[in-house]
Protein backbone atom coordinates (compact mmCIF):
# COMPACT_ATOMS: atom_id res chain seq x y z
CA UNK A 1 0.00 0.00 0.00
CA UNK A 2 3.13 2.26 1.00
CA UNK A 3 4.32 1.78 -2.66
CA UNK A 4 0.61 2.72 -4.31
CA UNK A 5 0.83 5.95 -2.08
CA UNK A 6 4.68 7.02 -3.36
CA UNK A 7 3.38 6.05 -6.74
CA UNK A 8 0.34 8.54 -6.41
CA UNK A 9 2.70 11.10 -4.72
CA UNK A 10 5.11 11.20 -7.66
CA UNK A 11 2.50 11.71 -10.06
CA UNK A 12 0.63 14.28 -8.38
CA UNK A 13 4.37 16.39 -8.14
CA UNK A 14 4.36 15.76 -11.66
CA UNK A 15 1.03 16.72 -12.24
CA UNK A 16 1.04 20.03 -10.80
CA UNK A 17 4.81 21.03 -11.88
CA UNK A 18 2.41 20.68 -15.64
CA UNK A 19 -0.36 22.60 -14.50
CA UNK A 20 1.68 25.33 -12.78
CA UNK A 21 3.70 25.72 -15.76
CA UNK A 22 0.74 26.15 -18.17
CA UNK A 23 -0.40 28.45 -16.17
CA UNK A 24 1.87 31.20 -17.70
CA UNK A 25 -0.72 30.55 -20.76
CA UNK A 26 -2.99 32.37 -18.86
CA UNK A 27 -0.30 35.70 -18.71
CA UNK A 28 0.13 35.41 -21.78
CA UNK A 29 -3.29 34.54 -22.73
CA UNK A 30 -4.14 38.00 -21.04
CA UNK A 31 -1.56 39.52 -23.04
CA UNK A 32 -2.39 38.42 -26.47
CA UNK A 33 -6.17 39.30 -25.82
CA UNK A 34 -5.78 43.10 -24.87
CA UNK A 35 -3.67 43.53 -27.71
CA UNK A 36 -5.61 41.99 -29.76
CA UNK A 37 -8.38 44.07 -28.33
CA UNK A 38 -6.58 47.42 -28.44
CA UNK A 39 -5.45 47.02 -31.74
CA UNK A 40 -9.05 46.48 -33.23
CA UNK A 41 -10.13 49.64 -31.33
CA UNK A 42 -7.81 51.99 -32.68
CA UNK A 43 -7.14 50.37 -36.33
CA UNK A 44 -3.90 49.78 -36.33
CA UNK A 45 -1.41 46.54 -36.72
CA UNK A 46 1.37 45.41 -35.19
CA UNK A 47 3.70 44.08 -37.73
CA UNK A 48 3.97 40.12 -38.05
CA UNK A 49 0.76 39.72 -35.75
CA UNK A 50 -2.44 40.41 -37.52
CA UNK A 51 -5.49 40.07 -36.08
CA UNK A 52 -6.29 36.41 -37.78
CA UNK A 53 -2.98 35.54 -35.49
CA UNK A 54 -3.80 37.09 -32.91
CA UNK A 55 -6.91 35.14 -32.40
CA UNK A 56 -5.51 31.82 -32.94
CA UNK A 57 -2.45 32.74 -30.61
CA UNK A 58 -5.58 33.05 -28.05
CA UNK A 59 -7.22 30.00 -28.85
CA UNK A 60 -3.79 27.66 -28.85
CA UNK A 61 -2.93 29.70 -25.73
CA UNK A 62 -6.24 28.53 -23.97
CA UNK A 63 -5.98 24.97 -25.15
CA UNK A 64 -2.19 25.05 -23.44
CA UNK A 65 -4.26 25.95 -20.08
CA UNK A 66 -6.58 24.03 -19.96
CA UNK A 67 -4.42 20.51 -21.47
CA UNK A 68 -2.33 21.34 -18.95
CA UNK A 69 -4.75 21.52 -16.09
CA UNK A 70 -6.83 18.58 -16.83
CA UNK A 71 -4.77 15.94 -14.55
CA UNK A 72 -4.14 18.12 -11.83
CA UNK A 73 -7.89 19.45 -12.05
CA UNK A 74 -9.03 15.67 -11.92
CA UNK A 75 -6.41 14.88 -8.28
CA UNK A 76 -7.74 18.03 -7.00
CA UNK A 77 -11.32 16.75 -7.36
CA UNK A 78 -11.76 19.90 -9.28
CA UNK A 79 -14.00 18.78 -12.04
CA UNK A 80 -18.19 18.51 -11.98
CA UNK A 81 -19.57 16.15 -9.89
CA UNK A 82 -23.20 14.59 -9.93
CA UNK A 83 -24.48 15.15 -6.52
CA UNK A 84 -27.64 12.79 -7.27
CA UNK A 85 -25.54 9.81 -7.25
CA UNK A 86 -22.79 10.62 -5.01
CA UNK A 87 -24.62 12.44 -2.08
CA UNK A 88 -26.55 9.57 -0.04
CA UNK A 89 -23.65 7.10 -0.45
CA UNK A 90 -20.78 6.61 2.50
CA UNK A 91 -17.21 8.00 2.14
CA UNK A 92 -16.35 3.84 1.38
CA UNK A 93 -19.80 4.04 -0.82
CA UNK A 94 -18.03 6.71 -3.05
CA UNK A 95 -14.58 5.48 -2.98
CA UNK A 96 -15.79 2.08 -4.53
CA UNK A 97 -17.79 4.32 -6.95
CA UNK A 98 -15.19 6.51 -7.61
CA UNK A 99 -12.58 3.23 -8.37
CA UNK A 100 -16.02 1.48 -10.34
CA UNK A 101 -16.09 4.42 -12.26
CA UNK A 102 -12.50 4.66 -13.04
CA UNK A 103 -12.43 0.94 -14.27
CA UNK A 104 -15.06 1.07 -16.22
CA UNK A 105 -15.27 4.43 -18.07
CA UNK A 106 -11.94 6.55 -17.80
CA UNK A 107 -9.60 3.52 -18.75
CA UNK A 108 -11.44 2.32 -21.46
CA UNK A 109 -11.78 5.75 -22.48
CA UNK A 110 -8.67 6.48 -22.02
CA UNK A 111 -7.01 3.36 -23.96
CA UNK A 112 -9.28 4.19 -26.66
CA UNK A 113 -8.80 8.14 -26.81
CA UNK A 114 -5.03 8.30 -26.34
CA UNK A 115 -3.45 6.66 -29.24
CA UNK A 116 -6.04 8.80 -32.13
CA UNK A 117 -4.98 12.13 -29.92
CA UNK A 118 -0.97 10.73 -30.53
CA UNK A 119 -1.64 10.41 -34.37
CA UNK A 120 -3.84 13.46 -34.78
CA UNK A 121 -0.51 14.55 -33.43
CA UNK A 122 1.66 13.02 -34.96
CA UNK A 123 0.70 13.25 -38.43
CA UNK A 124 -0.13 17.05 -37.59
CA UNK A 125 4.11 17.12 -37.38
CA UNK A 126 5.08 15.29 -39.67
CA UNK A 127 2.97 17.36 -42.38
CA UNK A 128 4.15 20.55 -40.77
CA UNK A 129 0.87 21.72 -40.29
CA UNK A 130 0.07 25.48 -40.23
CA UNK A 131 -3.05 26.88 -40.22
CA UNK A 132 -5.52 27.21 -43.04
CA UNK A 133 -5.51 31.20 -42.90
CA UNK A 134 -3.09 32.60 -45.34
CA UNK A 135 -2.06 34.98 -42.32
CA UNK A 136 -2.25 32.41 -39.55
CA UNK A 137 -0.06 30.62 -37.30
CA UNK A 138 2.33 28.30 -38.68
CA UNK A 139 3.28 25.07 -36.62
CA UNK A 140 -0.37 23.95 -36.04
CA UNK A 141 0.89 20.48 -34.52
CA UNK A 142 2.34 22.47 -31.51
CA UNK A 143 -1.50 22.97 -29.82
CA UNK A 144 -2.33 19.22 -31.18
CA UNK A 145 0.17 18.12 -28.59
CA UNK A 146 -0.89 19.95 -26.29
CA UNK A 147 -3.74 17.99 -26.78
CA UNK A 148 -2.07 14.54 -26.93
CA UNK A 149 -0.41 15.42 -23.21
CA UNK A 150 -4.11 16.56 -22.25
CA UNK A 151 -4.98 13.15 -22.23
CA UNK A 152 -1.40 11.54 -20.94
CA UNK A 153 -2.18 13.91 -17.84
CA UNK A 154 -5.86 12.73 -17.47
CA UNK A 155 -4.29 9.18 -17.81
CA UNK A 156 -1.97 9.65 -14.78
CA UNK A 157 -4.57 11.36 -12.90
CA UNK A 158 -6.71 8.23 -13.07
CA UNK A 159 -3.88 6.07 -12.35
CA UNK A 160 -2.87 8.04 -8.94
CA UNK A 161 -7.09 8.92 -8.03
CA UNK A 162 -7.33 4.31 -8.73
CA UNK A 163 -4.26 3.90 -6.10
CA UNK A 164 -5.67 6.41 -3.58
CA UNK A 165 -8.83 4.46 -4.04
CA UNK A 166 -7.57 1.10 -3.34
CA UNK A 167 -5.16 2.24 -0.67
CA UNK A 168 -8.52 3.99 1.37
CA UNK A 169 -10.47 0.61 1.00
CA UNK A 170 -7.66 -1.74 1.44
CA UNK A 171 -5.36 -0.14 3.41
CA UNK A 172 -4.82 0.49 6.99
CA UNK A 173 -6.65 3.20 8.77
CA UNK A 174 -3.45 5.19 8.61
CA UNK A 175 -2.97 4.84 5.11
CA UNK A 176 -6.61 5.12 4.36
CA UNK A 177 -6.33 8.82 6.03
CA UNK A 178 -2.98 9.26 4.18
CA UNK A 179 -4.66 8.48 0.73
CA UNK A 180 -7.42 10.49 1.60
CA UNK A 181 -5.77 13.51 2.62
CA UNK A 182 -6.01 16.47 0.00
CA UNK A 183 -2.76 16.90 -2.06
CA UNK A 184 -2.69 20.54 -1.27
CA UNK A 185 -2.11 19.99 2.26
CA UNK A 186 0.31 17.42 1.62
CA UNK A 187 4.37 18.04 2.57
Amino acid sequence: MQALLKIADAIEVVLRRIADAGAWAFIACIAVITIDVVTRKFGFQLPQLGSTRLQELEWHLHTVLFCTWLGYAYIRNAHIRIDVFIGGLSPRGRLWLELGCCIAFALPYLLIATPYAQEFFLVSFRQGESSDAPTGLPSRWIVKGFLYLGFLTVFAAVLAVMARCVVALFGTPEQAERAYTPFATKS
